[in-house]
């Protein structure tokens, strides 16, 4: 493996992983910049398969890297340190640099007028457009999803809250946000046990897609088994009612879970950012806005909202 230089001086070669990490640090580059030019659905589809992707294969690199160096002396060279050195720079990127998905809508929010889905005060448990409020933020199509429930004292629920009914949200009529046209439904999945997510098949539970205008379909999840009261196809008005807060599919506790995006199939979208219109906050009306939620000592803190009947909305 040595090598005589000019100055007849001994030297090692360049190991063949380093010339492969070296291409995986162009690969992650290359994956950063085409994601911030927000490219759509090759956006969605580059968002589930790369950085995952990358952190993986370094990983396995990582491993073949260090039994190539325990079996050729010296473990350590000037060319291996920096090797390591960029594989874990790579590793770093890949669990830090993707928190929030760029979407192509991020400056094209809908036009269409959403009101809160709750009538009464309604907390938002996650919502806005930071990973800090809105935990949602990481995945394409739920970018600006809101997790809407009712507090008394930041807290969702009444006594040790192990029962469904303990919660103050569970069983209120969920109201449709907007006008639109059914395009999808799902009734009959069970309430989940408090604090047991369902498995990954029926995420959504229970639901209602609205198409509330071209190419903009609104999710209602997680509602209460057997009070859907409308059908695919139904044309619904902003405030009627779609079915009752439940606790169906990967849900911790009763909450209704909306948000807006590209195109009607779960996951295979991207997020459209969704402002609610003529609400009340903090004795302040709101004609236009979009409520942030958030968590703090296992207390609600988002912001609580109260739709207001009779306002005209500002664009």
């Amino acid at each position: 493996m040595n090598e005589i230089g000019s100055g007849g001086s001994p030297h090692r070669k360049v190991d063949w992983w380093v010339y492969v990490v070296f291409a995986f640090a162009l690969a992650q580059l290359a994956l950063f910049l085409v994601l911030r030019v927000r490219p759509g659905m090759i956006g969605v589809m580059l968002w589930y398969v790369g950085p995952v992707g990358l952190s993986l294969v370094t990983l396995v690199l990582i491993v073949a890297a260090v039994v190539w160096s325990a079996r050729r002396r010296p473990f350590w060279t000037p060319s291996r340190g920096v090797g390591y050195l960029i594989a874990v720079v790579i590793m770093l990127v890949s669990g830090t640099a993707y928190r929030v998905y760029p979407s192509s809508f991020d400056g094209a929010p809908s036009q269409v007028e959403f009101r809160v889905p709750l009538d009464g005060a309604v907390t938002v448990a996650w919502g806005g457009p930071t990973r800090e409020v809105n935990y949602h933020a990481v995945h394409p199509d739920q970018r600006w999803a809101y997790d809407l429930l009712v507090t008394e004292d930041g807290n969702s629920h009444r006594g040790t809250g192990d029962r469904l009914e303990d919660y103050y949200a569970y069983g209120r009529p969920v109201l449709a946000p907007a006008a639109g046209t059914v395009r999808a439904v799902l009734d009959g999945e069970p309430d989940s046990p408090v604090g047991r997510r369902r498995g990954p098949t029926r995420v959504a539970g229970n639901h209602v897609v609205l198409e509330v205008a071209p190419n903009e379909f609104l999710f209602v999840n997680h509602l209460q088994p057997g009070t859907l009261s409308v059908r695919v196809g139904d044309r619904v008005n902003a405030g009627q009612e779609l079915g009752r807060v439940g606790n169906s599919g990967s849900s911790s506790e009763p909450h209704v879970h909306i948000h807006l995006q590209s195109a009607p199939r779960l996951h295979l979208a991207e997020g459209i950012p969704l402002y609610f219109h003529c609400y009340r906050q903090g004795g302040n009306l709101v004609r236009r806005g979009m409520p942030t939620g958030g968590m703090e000592n296992d207390s609600f803190v988002g912001h609580v909202v109260e739709h207001v009947p009779a306002c005209r909305p500002d664009r």
